[in-house]
C-alpha cells in the first residue's frame, strides 16, 4: 500500500507542474461571438459611453454652480469681515469712554463719601442733646398664633374674642367690634382674636323672599362666606335662610334672585368647608401636581392673594374632599381590575412622621393602559410575622389589593416581591420591563463597559419597531404579528447570542455593573421578552414609572408627610388627578362636576368617573 500511494503523489505532483507551466491564453471579449453579437456589443458600450459622457457634463455644470456660490459666500465673508472690523473699532472706542467716565465716577463717589461724612458729623455735634425720634411710627408687628407659646407661665388669663355686630348684611367692619372676656378661651390664645378679614370686596348674594314656600315664615336671617378662585381670590356672601314649613319642620335655604348669575357658585360648596371645588382642586392640583407644599402655599401663593389662612385649614379641606373622591374608588378598581385587564404595578418610597421619629413606608400605583386609569393605593397589612403594618413593600399589600380579581397580566420591574407571587397568581402571566435591562447596560456602558454598546443598539432597534406600531396605530393582533416576525425574532436572537457568549466567556477586568446587567438580562429573559405574546401588552412598565413620578417630586418639596391620613389622602387625589390625565380631562372641571352631581344624591358611582361624566 505504501509504494502505491507514493506512486500516486508522484503522478499527481507531476500533473500540477505541467498545469501550472502551461502558458496562460489571453482572453478577449469578442472571441467566440458572430457579427450579431458584436454589433450588439459594440451598440451596448457607446450608450454606456453617451450615458457616462452625460453624467460627466451634469457634474460639470454643478461644479461651475458650487463656483458661483463659493464666489458669492467669499464675497459676503468679505463684507461681514469688514463690518466685524468696524464694530471692533467702534468696541475699543466704547471701551476706552468707559473708563474714562468709570475713573471719573470714582472720584465724585470719594467726595461724596467725605461730604456724607462731614454732614453726619455736624448732625451729631448739632443734635447731641436731644433724644433720637427713631420708632416713632414703627409698623406694627403681626402675631403668629404660635408665637406667644414660649411665654406661657401657667397663669389662666382671660383672652378676649370679638362680639358680631347684630347687622346680616354688614361685610368687614366687624373686626373693630368690641370685645369681651371668654373664661374658657385656651391660654395660647390670650391677646389674640379669630380672622374674620374679607378677602377684597365681597359679592353679595341675597335670596330672593317671594320664592318662600307657602305658609313658611322665615326665622332668622345670615351670610354665609363661601370662597371661589379664579385667578384671583373672590369672597362670596350667600344670603342662607333658616325657614320653618308650615309642617314644623326647620330648613336652611338659599334662594337665589332671578338676576344673578353667579349664584350658582352655593351648588359646589364642598361639603364641611367654605370653599367651592373648583377652590379645593386649585389647591390639590398645586399639592399633589405641582408638588407646592401645604405651608408655602398658605404663607406665600394664598397671601399674596391678600388671604391670610393658616396651613391646617388647608389640610381640613384636603380631608373633606379626599371623603368624596374616595366614595369613586371601589368603582374605580373594579373598573380597573376586570378579568381579563393587563396591568402595570410599581412602588416607590415615602417617609411620614410618627410620634417622635420619622418612617419610611411605601405607595403603589397600579395603571390599566386600557381602561385609561390610574390607581394608587396604600394598605395597611399583616407582615409574614402577623405584625400589623401601614404601608410596606412586601407582597401581601398587592395580594390584598387585587384580592379575587382575574387579571390576565401584571408587569412590574421584576422587584422580587412580584415573582413570589407567581406562587399564588398562577393564572396571571408576569412581564418583566425591557427598560430596566436597557438601564442597567447604559450604567455599565457610562462607567466604560463598551460591551454594552451592542446591547443598547439592539433594543433600541425593539423600541424604534414599537414606536411605529404606535404611529401607525395597529391593531393588537397587527402588532402580535409584527413582534413575532422575523425581523423582531432575529433582533432577539442577536441578543441571546451576545449575552450567552459574554457568559460563557467571563472576563476578570468585567465591571460590576455589566455582570449584573447580564445576569439581570439572563434571571428574566422570558419575563422581559413576554410581551411578544399579546399585541396589547407593552415592552415595558414606563406606564406606572411616568404615573408615578409625581409622587417622587413631592417627596423632594415637602421631605415627609404628616400622618398616615396625608399619605392617604395624597394617594386619593393622585389617583384621580393622574386618571384624568388618561381620559384627557382637567381635573379642576372634572371636580366641580362631580361635586354637583354629588349633592344632587346621585350614588351611580361608575357613571361619575372622569371617563364617563365628562364625554
Amino acid at each position: 500500500m505504501e509504494l502505491e500511494e507514493l506512486i500516486e503523489n508522484t503522478l499527481r505532483r507531476k500533473h500540477l507542474e505541467e498545469m501550472m507551466d502551461r502558458p496562460e491564453k489571453e482572453h478577449t471579449p469578442l472571441e467566440g461571438m458572430d457579427n450579431e453579437q458584436i454589433r450588439r456589443f459594440a451598440l451596448f458600450l457607446f450608450e454606456e459611453n453617451q450615458s457616462k459622457s452625460r453624467q460627466l457634463d451634469e457634474m460639470i455644470a454643478r461644479l461651475d454652480e458650487i463656483g458661483k456660490d463659493l464666489k458669492e459666500a467669499n464675497r459676503k465673508i468679505d463684507s461681514l469681515t469688514d463690518a466685524l472690523l468696524k464694530a471692533n473699532s467702534k468696541a475699543e472706542k466704547v471701551s476706552l469712554e468707559y473708563k474714562i467716565q468709570l475713573k471719573e465716577y470714582r472720584k465724585l463717589e470719594k467726595k461724596h463719601n467725605a461730604l456724607v461724612e462731614r454732614l453726619s458729623l455736624m448732625n451729631a455735634q448739632t443734635y447731641a442733646s436731644s433724644k433720637s425720634l427713631k420708632g416713632i411710627g414703627r409698623k406694627k408687628v403681626l402675631k403668629g398664633k404660635h408665637d406667644d407659646k414660649d411665654d406661657f407661665d401657667g397663669t389662666p388669663t382671660a383672652p378676649t374674642t370679638e362680639v358680631p355686630q347684630s347687622d346680616p348684611a354688614a361685610s368687614c367692619d366687624t373686626r373693630d367690634a368690641l370685645a369681651t372676656p371668654l373664661s374658657k378661651e385656651r391660654p395660647y390664645r390670650r391677646g389674640m382674636r379669630y380672622n374674620k378679614d374679607c378677602v377684597g370686596t365681597p359679592i353679595i348674594h341675597r335670596s330672593d323672599y317671594t320664592m318662600l314656600p307657602k305658609g313658611s315664615v322665615v326665622i332668622s336671617s345670615s351670610y354665609r362666606k363661601i370662597r371661589n378662585i379664579v385667578s384671583h381670590i373672590e369672597e362670596h356672601h350667600f344670603e342662607v335662610l333658616k325657614v320653618k314649613h308650615a309642617d314644623g319642620r326647620i330648613e336652611s335655604m338659599f334662594l337665589p334672585m332671578k338676576d344673578d348669575a353667579r349664584a350658582d357658585l352655593y351648588n359646589e360648596i364642598v361639603p364641611g368647608t367654605s370653599i367651592t371645588a373648583d377652590m379645593l382642586s386649585y389647591l390639590m392640583f398645586n399639592r399633589f401636581q405641582m408638588s407646592t407644599p401645604a405651608y408655602r402655599e398658605a404663607k406665600n401663593r394664598l397671601s399674596d392673594m391678600d388671604w391670610n389662612t393658616s396651613v391646617q385649614n388647608l389640610l381640613n379641606w384636603t380631608d373633606k374632599g379626599a371623603m368624596q373622591l374616595n366614595k369613586l374608588i371601589p368603582a374605580l378598581k373594579k373598573i380597573a381590575l376586570q378579568d381579563g385587564a393587563n396591568v402595570n404595578v410599581d412602588e416607590t418610597w415615602l417617609r411620614y412622621r410618627s410620634y417622635d421619629c420619622k418612617r419610611k413606608t411605601y405607595m403603589w400605583c397600579l395603571v390599566n393602559r386600557k381602561a385609561r386609569i390610574v390607581i394608587f393605593f396604600y394598605e395597611d397589612t399583616t407582615d409574614d410575622k402577623g405584625m400589623q403594618k401601614h404601608g410596606g413593600r412586601n407582597r401581601n399589600v398587592l395580594k390584598d389589593f387585587l384580592g379575587d380579581s382575574k387579571i390576565k397580566s401584571l408587569q412590574s420591574d421584576g422587584y422580587n416581591v412580584y415573582m413570589y407571587l407567581d406562587d399564588e397568581l398562577v393564572d396571571v402571566e408576569h412581564l418583566c420591563c425591557l427598560a430596566h435591562a436597557r438601564a442597567k447596560f447604559k450604567y455599565a456602558y457610562d462607567q466604560g463597559s463598551l460591551q454594552a454598546r451592542i446591547f443598547l443598539e439592539l433594543i433600541a432597534r425593539l423600541y424604534g419597531m414599537e414606536d411605529t406600531y404606535r404611529r401607525e396605530k395597529l391593531t393588537a393582533d397587527e402588532i402580535y404579528r409584527r413582534r413575532n416576525s422575523k425581523e423582531t425574532t432575529e433582533i432577539i436572537d442577536k441578543i441571546r447570542t451576545e449575552l450567552y457568549d459574554l457568559l460563557a466567556n467571563p472576563d476578570e477586568s468585567r465591571s460590576e455593573l455589566m455582570s449584573k446587567a447580564l445576569n439581570y438580562l439572563k434571571n428574566f429573559w422570558n419575563r422581559i421578552f413576554a410581551y411578544r405574546n399579546d399585541g396589547e401588552y407593552s415592552i415595558d412598565n414606563m406606564a406606572a414609572e411616568r404615573a408615578i413620578r409625581p409622587i417622587t417630586v413631592q417627596r423632594k418639596n415637602s421631605l415627609l408627610f404628616g400622618s398616615v391620613k396625608g399619605i392617604q389622602n395624597s394617594a386619593i387625589y393622585n389617583t384621580f388627578i393622574e386618571t384624568c390625565k388618561q381620559a384627557g380631562v382637567s381635573f379642576r372641571d372634572y371636580f366641580c362636576r362631580l361635586l354637583r352631581e354629588l349633592k344632587k344624591g346621585r350614588t351611580d358611582y361608575e357613571n361619575l368617573l372622569p371617563m364617563t361624566i365628562c364625554k
